[in-house]
């Protein structure tokens, strides 16, 4: 549930960092030392330098990127340069949904707007996805938690029951807190929980039978209307890898690109990432 929030935000940080860094990097070959991934996020969003992250500033990047992407429609050349334009753009469309939820969720002290201290959270959450982090074994008790049979499968029935089940919430919120305690105690992370399990569905108005279902249908590779313990595996280690490519090449360019205002990203640094439910 929390990669799945954190994930497009951070695609859209590095998707502006790929405009700027075939500039920059001509200048500077060989680029600083690691910073951890929360304090280079905080150096490129704090666009005014005034110490804090608002969520104007957030939006005023993803309005930069999307500003960046439009004039490539309609653009000569080979399809691989509209192809990744267009990929990107879809990603844009689930950060915009997906911004506001994510920044409340880090605004710990309910300020409206991110500290250096509460970004750090987001490094937080990238050591978790390395091998003995903790998010492995967060998934899979989410997976168990969910699956009120016990069949190692994950029905219509028992997401809808996950968003509307107290009990379940409570069971989940408890889980997310004990790694990631971003609020003083358990209860206060269960909008969260909710909102999560609800994006199953589309992140709709209605959670019905017929939204979650559509929206099982891009994990549930076998199309048999369950969601088994490999599928959520598969997808995890994609967006895992994804993850740590992205964060990887912030740490490498963010701080010099932070310098000149500006953001882009390249690839490189998910290798070895593997999990298994």
């Amino acid at each position: 549930c929390a990669s799945s929030s954190i994930l497009p935000l951070l695609l859209a940080v590095a998707a502006i960092i790929i405009s700027s860094s075939s500039v920059h990097s001509q200048q500077f070959q060989q680029p600083p030392p690691s910073q951890p991934l929360g304090d280079v996020l905080f150096q490129l969003l704090d666009k005014d330098k005034n110490q804090k992250v608002t969520l104007d500033e957030v939006n005023s990047q993803l309005n930069m990127l999307e500003m960046m992407f439009n004039p490539v429609e309609g653009g000569g050349g080979d399809d691989s340069g509209n192809d990744e334009a267009n990929e990107y753009k879809q990603l844009l469309s689930g950060v915009k949904s997906a911004a506001p939820t994510l920044f409340n969720l880090l605004d710990v002290n309910n300020n409206q707007s991110l500290s250096k201290s509460e970004l750090a959270h987001v490094t937080k959450f990238e050591k978790a996805l390395k091998k003995g982090g903790g998010m492995r074994e967060l998934l899979r008790d989410v997976f168990s938690i969910l699956d009120e049979n016990a069949d190692e499968l994950l029905s219509v029935e028992e997401i809808m029951d996950g968003c509307a089940n107290d009990q379940v919430i409570t069971k989940l919120s408890t889980r997310v807190h004990e790694l990631f305690p971003l609020r003083s105690d358990a209860d206060e992370l269960k909008d969260f929980v909710t909102s999560s399990i609800e994006s199953i569905a589309g992140g709709g108005a209605v959670v019905d039978k017929e939204s979650v279902a559509k929206g099982m249908k891009w994990v549930d590779d076998d199309g048999d209307g369950h969601i088994s313990k490999k599928e959520v595996a598969k997808y995890y280690n994609l967006a895992g890898k994804k993850f740590m490519e992205i964060s990887k090449t912030i740490k490498q360019l963010g701080p010099m690109l932070a310098m000149f205002g500006g953001m882009d990203m390249n690839g490189g640094g998910g290798d070895g990432f593997k999990m298994d439910l």
